[in-house]
């Protein structure tokens, strides 16, 4: 949280975060007074912040029936605070490993359509942003940005309105299951570095089927680290 967080948005962390990480299981929650007092907030704020739980699907606030939270299954995972707030304390490899098979159904295909489609333009952006993974290869939080925006211009290349609509999701999938993928050797940087120049370079000689076999084989490689990392073999 940040300190322009306002009451309400602090409330919806705190209440989420609960809910995510099981103060609250799935069934009936207390009532609206009590939560209130719970968090000694008004009415009118734990309404606000119901509203906004319930959009992320974790809360089901239909009127006259009371406040429930959803099963599991049900929560909008392609939520960057759900994500975050159901990885925080509890690695849950199954979630990890479906958020990883996600990525590696639709990472190749965005990134053959951005080698067939990509602009002048677009190419700025991707070359930009690898430049930034460059020059932050000893900075972590810094490196994050700059990969996480890679991938979002090569999704912006793709120019498929559609996905370009996914483009906040693909990035929360990715800083999600970023912690169980980094890994801070200088060999393994290096390797992360060139896989992202190679496939710059393949969008950017508009080359789809090696653009599409090169994320194939990042994504496999990231499984294969997130495995290790969650069977505590690294």
């Amino acid at each position: 949280m940040t300190p322009t967080m306002t009451k309400t948005d602090r409330l919806i962390h705190a209440f989420g975060r609960d809910i995510v990480q099981g103060v609250f299981p799935p069934g009936a929650l207390p009532s609206e007074a009590d939560l209130c007092e719970r968090y000694d907030t008004s009415r009118n704020v734990m309404r606000e912040v119901i509203k906004v739980l319930a959009t992320k699907r974790i809360i089901d606030a239909q009127r006259y029936r009371g406040l429930y939270v959803m099963p599991r299954a049900e929560w909008n995972y392609l939520d960057a605070d759900v994500l975050a707030w159901a990885l925080e304390n509890d690695k849950d490899p199954a979630l990890i490993a479906s958020l990883i098979e996600v990525r590696s159904l639709i990472e190749p295909a965005i990134s053959r359509w951005a080698a067939e489609r990509a602009t002048s333009i677009d190419l700025v952006a991707i070359e930009s942003a690898l430049n930034g993974m460059r020059s932050h290869t000893d900075d972590r939080d810094a490196f994050m940005e700059a990969d996480i925006a890679f991938h979002r211009a090569i999704v912006r290349a793709t120019h498929n309105f559609v996905i370009l609509q996914l483009a906040d999701a693909i990035s929360a999938l990715q800083r999600a299951i970023f912690d169980h993928t980094y890994l801070a050797e200088p060999g393994h940087m290096a390797l992360t570095v060139k896989e992202h120049s190679d496939l710059y370079e393949m969008i950017r000689c508009k080359n789809p089927a090696v653009a599409e076999e090169l994320a194939h084989g990042m994504i496999t490689r990231t499984a294969s680290r997130a495995h290790t990392r969650m069977d505590g073999t690294s």
